[in-house]
């Protein structure tokens, strides 16, 4: 009885070897003499489209692409002798269609008490995934090498345009403008006093779009606004940035409340550049017989900068797109601008870490920048 019971737990046993030996998710193929196949699994011999008995006999090089051939007698056949096995060896096999299938194998050598091959012991994997993931690294690796190379040119475009517009531009106005004052210096008549101004006030408005356009290049294209923090006594800068304004606007009345009495740590020009962008801004779209109110405070832990001025409020689709560039061009395209200030604003507060915000009723359109200390 205990016989029995034995015998069918070894028959039961084989059945499962069997079993696992032929539907194995990896294919096993032994072959002896001059590699010539004595047996394979039905996983393998299914995955190049044969039956396992069709390959019985056949040379496992027979089973090879051209390339593979010689890639196995000059490398891994040589390196079988030497150290009786290797790993992971990349090859592709021809199935009985034609079709190449790719493999990832590992060998080992049984050998005599002499150390005579008896056989070879073979385990393949197909490599379809794999593969394919090799061909996406390498597409993906050379995708970076072509954004690397898109980068540089780009990086070297910036430069002559930033040089461009500083050069080619900047010089010939800062001629205009040291001609207009030394003009200015002169004695000159009711209407020729009234060009000269005009000269002034139109070479600072140019220098002022050159600065932005500049600034929208280097955001742009990649360079990023240049934000340099230290502490400094803003407040003064702040009053003086306000009192050119009143010289550029005398018909504007603009009112400040500033209150800074210790030192914030910022990038004061990029600073009076948002306050002088803003309050633009507010002669541009805002009330004309309405004054324009600067505000300037440390409370609740950040620093805050506000312009207000009266007026049409903005509509509420466009504050939406407020801070991108050329917007406000588009909007309202009898104003004179390129529609930068705002964004040149946005991004002088996001390189600070903060934030530009705006708020825009019947009675009052608010810009306020926040900046945590």
């Amino acid at each position: 009885m205990a016989s029995d019971h034995s015998y069918s737990n070894w028959h039961n046993f084989q059945d499962s070897y069997e079993s696992f030996f032929e539907n194995s998710p990896c294919g096993f193929v032994t072959a002896e003499g001059r590699a010539k196949i004595v047996k394979c699994n039905a996983r393998f011999a299914g995955w190049l489209g044969y039956e396992a008995g069709e390959l019985v006999g056949k040379r496992f090089s027979d089973l090879m692409t051209v390339s593979g051939k010689v890639f196995y007698e000059t490398h891994l056949a040589p390196l079988l002798r030497m150290q009786g096995y290797f790993e992971e060896a990349a090859l592709e096999l021809v199935s009985k269609t034609g079709e190449r299938v790719h493999f990832l194998i590992n060998a080992a050598e049984e050998r005599d008490d002499a150390g005579k091959p008896l056989f070879v012991r073979l385990a393949l994997f197909r490599a379809t995934d794999r593969r394919l993931l090799e061909q996406n690294l390498q597409m993906a690796k050379l995708a970076a090498e072509s954004s690397l190379a898109a980068e540089r040119d780009a990086s070297v475009f910036r430069e002559q345009f930033i040089a461009v517009l500083g050069h080619d531009l900047r010089n010939p106005l800062g001629a205009i403008s040291s001609g207009s004052q030394l003009l200015a210096r002169s004695t000159l008549d009711t209407r020729q006093q009234s060009i000269v101004t005009m000269m002034q006030t139109s070479a600072a408005r140019m220098a002022e779009l050159i600065e932005n356009v500049m600034d929208f290049a280097r955001t742009r294209l990649g360079g990023g606004l240049g934000i340099e923090r230290r502490p400094d006594d803003l407040g003064p800068r702040l009053v003086h940035t306000v009192d050119e304004l009143r010289s550029a606007f005398p018909d504007r009345d603009i009112r400040t409340a500033i209150d800074l009495p210790s030192p914030i740590n910022c990038d004061a020009a990029r600073l009076t550049q948002l306050l002088s962008n803003l309050v633009a801004n507010a002669v541009s779209h805002g009330s004309k017989d309405q004054a324009i109110h600067v505000s300037a405070q440390v409370f609740d832990g950040a620093f805050e900068l506000a312009v207000a001025n009266g007026g049409r409020p903005i509509p509420a689709e466009l504050l939406a797109v407020l801070f991108q560039p050329f917007t406000r061009e588009q909007a309202r395209p009898s104003q004179n601008g390129l529609g930068l200030g705002l964004y040149i604003a946005a991004e002088i507060a996001r390189g600070h870490g903060g934030e530009l915000s705006v708020t825009s009723t019947d009675t009052e359109t608010r810009f306020a920048f926040r900046m945590p200390l």
